[in-house]
């Protein structure tokens, strides 16, 4: 992994600058204990700025109007010219203070009328989208200008080419335009730092090259995302080798490949950090990054490079940080790890080879890798044992290994000079962890991930030791015991704790006076066999999962939860009953909220519109009654609405096709809806999933259902859904994602779906209600549709002409209806079409022939008295009337024309092959052959005309033959 981020080494950089101004202009500066006043137009210019933001934290509340505060040089972030008393810096940066104390609002013209500015930070802060104001031009003497993720839009003005002083400009992480032209950049020549990650410099081409290359003191650049294309060698810019002065260079998540190392290796004496990841570089790691002898960083991940790693890489004795995860890396580790057995084992602090091809064991000789403090080998191909002498590894800090083919018991040895180590993560093993009961470890970790290995089945006594930990992952761990007292003292750290998928039972205890993270907690016990009451939990969880259960009891115990952080709730398939509380206006930031399969009952509180970031809704298979409250309306981010088998009533609202625009899945089966199917569910077009089956519903089939337009394309609306943000304790928490489940009525079974196979499905299931009315014709332009389901109500008409058109329909289901007329034979296109019931209608006419529909058992068109054709019946009446008859002319022709080919094609083969072979001895056998015939043969060539003629009558024969196998009649052909 990447140590510092880059928001670190941003403020890294930044800081060191700022040192650096203000070592160079302090003789000219004042703070407040110098008692110099501010001049007044410059404090009107901070005020009128300060108007247009929110500060919700007072972070600029010593700036104001009032008599003690009229010397703005005293004022947060304010620093004066103590000759002049002009501002010269101001310094608002996010990032020397808490996370949350950030301005938002405007960024004000007003602001660049500090004309003495030398130095301004406004990094991380939030402008609304505003555009970077032209006016900017008239910071002439400014030095060091930082925008850094500022949320500002809009071009980048010409007029920062007038900033000809700059030495620090950092632009990084906004939404600018896409950019087109960078030529005045050149202008700036004294610039030293230049950070323009996740600008759009797609349609500058190569001209950044040409540019970067004008700019001579240039230590630091960040092009990070910035969707460069690849470089063209034969732009290379000349480069004069004095101005090679780059020392960090990040060109991480762009679309460069090997033709960039030709420019790259020019920098060869001077760059210590370089990052290339998330590029499309392939093919082996060139030998010649051994002459970057500076190098101290190499980030290379997420390529797809090739091969092994060059033995020339052990020789880059200042290397410190090797991260080569996501590539296509093969090979045995032991031949890996020995080609960087150079200086390099003395000097390198991290090694990264997760999510490659690596084979074999993990060698003994990692142990000569005395300074490494991160070893990263997760989702490899390891196999064998850990050896005891990673634990000689006494710098270790982080060590991740995961790999299904890891074996073998991992006992306090390996670990016991590993004092300093604070991650542990080696999940998805196949390793048992056996620590004896009073073993005391020499750690105290923070990251603990022993998902999948066997730490069972007790519980594990070692953890009561780790006092200070923030994860937690033991899930499918083997565990078979009950929750010791001691776990719940958990650290105050503590913001996730995953138990899950084991075996654990008992009854949980009162968790609201434990002490929990105050940012927030996230705790999974789902999928274990815990029972009796909820627990009452404290007021700022963000996240509960105790689905899988044997919970009783009432669920009013959640109204405890009052700190407005909860994200997550799962509590189904327990046995919980009663009524829902009122109390959902305390969750205000719910995302997932699933109750199913539990023996609720009553009616939806009004509350439940309170819930406006809610994206998932699970309350199927309860005992809920009533009309879904109009207040649901509200939470117009929901994009998965489950309430089948339930007993809800009155009409589907239409403020659902209105208001929920976001809907993916509705899922209303079996409750006891009646009317009509509103015309605006039409208005749901990212709808993947329709079930209104089994319900009292009537009228017509809405003819605008083909505007649900995402089942006529490729893509699918569908995706998992996120919460959580990070905390800043949590380095390895990325956001935890949470895949919707349903029960699907699917080709005539009911399954669950879930582990993101729901968003495959594109299903319309209608049946088993009272619908009338005609199929609408245009529903075959629904092209991406998989199931469609109407059975079971009282349709009339034809079945669409164009049916066809629904090439990947896989379940047609339209039994039980008054459908009638001919089965339309464009559904012979219907490839993929693996269960068909056409069964109790009115359809007549022939079957139409194709592989697919003949495929089927009669029991797919039974109950249609005027239907016939195979699968159903071997011949149709009028098969019988034309027996003995010419099918048709164009038949005819095709059967005379396909005989006297097949003669004349086998004839002339024949005569090829005989011509060729004159000399051959077989000429004597044609001669033998027509000893006999009443004709003179004075040639070989008219004994071959007379073998071809032969050769022809008996093809003729035969194809004869083979017409009269097929059935089909050879008509004759009058000379």
């Amino acid at each position: 992994m990447k140590i510092l981020g880059a928001g670190s080494l941003h403020l890294i950089y930044a800081l060191l600058v700022l040192l650096h101004m203000q070592t160079s202009i302090g003789s000219n500066s004042t703070t407040a204990d110098d008692g110099v006043r501010c001049i007044e137009s410059e404090r009107q210019a901070l005020l009128t700025f300060k108007q247009g933001l929110v500060d919700e934290h007072g972070r600029l509340s010593s700036w104001g109007g009032e008599e003690l505060k009229k010397n703005c040089c005293e004022w947060e972030g304010v620093q004066c010219s103590s000759i002049t008393g002009h501002i010269t810096m101001l310094n608002l940066t996010k990032y020397s203070y808490h996370l949350q104390f950030i301005l938002r609002g405007n960024l004000s013209p007003s602001l660049f009328e500090l004309q003495h500015l030398i130095y301004l930070d406004l990094s991380g802060n939030n402008f609304n989208l505003n555009h970077i104001p032209k006016s900017i031009s008239s910071l002439n003497k400014i030095k060091h200008l930082d925008l850094y993720y500022c949320n500002l839009s809009g071009s980048l003005p010409s007029q920062l080419a007038n900033l000809t002083s700059l030495q620090y400009l950092d632009l990084s992480y906004n939404n600018f335009n896409s950019v087109k032209n960078l030529e005045w950049l050149s202008r700036l020549s004294l610039l030293q730092y230049l950070g323009l990650s996740e600008i759009d410099l797609s349609k500058v081409n190569n001209d950044w090259l040409q540019v970067i290359n004008k700019l001579p003191h240039l230590t630091n650049l960040s092009l990070y995302e910035c969707n460069l294309r690849d470089v063209i060698p034969q732009y290379f810019p000349i480069i004069d080798t004095s101005s090679t002065s780059l020392v960090h260079l990040d060109l991480g998540s762009n679309n460069l490949t090997a033709s960039t190392f030709q420019w790259l290796f020019n920098f060869s004496n001077s760059l210590v950090s370089l990052d290339l990841s998330s590029n499309q570089f392939r093919g082996l790691i060139p030998e010649t990054f051994s002459c970057m002898t500076l190098l101290e960083e190499l980030f290379f991940s997420s390529n797809q490079l090739e091969g092994g790693i060059p033995k020339s890489l052990g020789n880059l004795c200042k290397l410190r940080y090797l991260v080569l995860s996501g590539n296509y890396l093969d090979g045995m580790l032991l031949e890996l790890i020995g080609n960087l057995s150079g200086c390099l084992q003395l000097s390198l602090e991290e090694l990264n080879l997760g999510a490659n091809k690596i084979k074999g064991p993990l060698p003994d000789m990692i142990k000569n890798f005395s300074s490494l403090r991160i070893l990263n080998l997760y989702e490899t191909q390891l196999s064998g044992i850990v050896p005891k002498s990673i634990g000689l590894l006494s710098n270790l800090e982080e060590l991740q290994i995961s790999s299904k083919s890891l074996s073998g018991t991992i006992s306090e040895s390996h670990f016991s000079t590993l004092s300093k180590l604070r991650s542990l993560i080696m999940s998805s093993n196949s390793l048992s962890i056996n620590f004896s009961n009073d073993w005391i470890p020499p750690f105290q970790l923070d990251w603990i991930f022993l998902n999948l290995c066997k730490l069972g089945p007790k519980f594990p006594s070692w953890l009561k030791s780790q006092r200070n930990f923030v994860s937690l992952d033991i899930s499918e761990s083997e565990i078979s015991d009950s929750i010791p007292k001691w776990f719940w003292n958990l650290s105050s750290r503590a913001v996730y704790v995953n138990l899950s998928s084991n075996h654990i039972y008992g009854i949980l205890p009162n968790l609201s006076t434990q002490n929990f993270n105050s940012f927030g907690f996230e705790i999974d016990l789902s999928e274990n066999k815990l029972e009796g009451p909820l627990p009452v939990f404290p007021v700022n969880v963000t996240s509960i999962s105790l689905s899988k259960n044997r919970f009783n009891g009432s669920i009013s115990s959640l109204c405890t939860i009052s700190g407005g952080k909860l994200q997550f709730l799962d509590v189904s398939h327990n046995q919980l009953f009663g009524k829902l509380p009122d109390c959902m206006m305390q969750w205000t930031s719910l995302v997932i909220l699933n109750l199913a399969n539990n023996n609720l009952f009553g009616k939806i509180p009004s509350s439940i519109g309170s819930l406006y970031r809610l994206e998932s809704l699970g309350l199927q298979s309860n005992n809920f009654s009533g009309e879904i409250p109009w207040s649901l309306g509200n939470c117009s981010a929901l994009q998965f609405l489950d309430l089948n088998y339930n007993s809800f009533s009155g009409k589907i609202p239409t403020w659902i096709g209105e208001r929920l625009s976001s809907l993916i899945f509705l899922l209303l089966r079996s409750n006891n809806f009646s009317g009509g199917i509103p015309l605006q569910l039409c208005w749901l077009t990212n709808l993947t999933l329709l079930d209104l089956s089994n319900n009292n519903l009537s009228g017509n089939i809405p003819s605008c259902i083909h505007n649900l337009t995402t089942l006529a394309q490729q893509e699918s609306s569908a995706h998992d859904h996120y919460f959580i943000d990070s905390h800043p304790d949590v380095k390895f928490a990325q956001r935890v994602s949470y895949v919707d489940k349903a029960s699907v009525m699917w080709k005539g079974m009911e399954r669950d779906y879930e582990n993101g196979n729901l968003k495959t499905l594109k299903i319309i299931d209608l049946s088993s209600n009272k619908l009338t009315g005609v199929i609408p014709v245009h529903i075959s332009v629904l092209f991406e549709l998989v199931e469609l389901n109407l059975s079971r109500n009282q349709l009339t008409g034809r079945i669409p002409s164009d049916m066809g058109q629904m090439r990947q329909l896989e379940s047609l289901d339209l039994s039980l209806n008054q459908l009638s007329g001919h089965l339309p034979g464009s559904m012979s296109q219907l490839n993929f079409l693996s269960t068909l019931n056409l069964s109790y209608n009115y359809f007549s006419g022939r079957i139409p022939l194709s592989t697919q529909m003949q495929s089927f058992d009669a029991y797919s068109f039974v109950g249609n008295p005027a239907l016939c054709g195979l699968p159903l019946t071997p011949t149709c009446p009028d098969d019988e009337k034309s027996e003995g008859k010419p099918k048709n002319r164009d038949i005819a022709e095709f059967w005379q024309w396909f005989k006297q080919g097949m003669e004349l094609g086998v004839a002339i083969g024949f005569v090829g092959v005989l011509v060729v072979k004159l000399d051959h001895p077989w000429k004597h056998l044609c001669f033998l052959l027509f000893n006999n015939v009443k004709v003179r043969l004075n040639t070989l060539k008219d004994c071959l005309y007379l073998l071809v003629a032969a050769v022809g009558l008996l093809v003729r024969e035969h194809v004869s033959r083979l017409g009269r196998k097929l059935k089909l009649f050879e008509p004759s052909v009058s000379s």
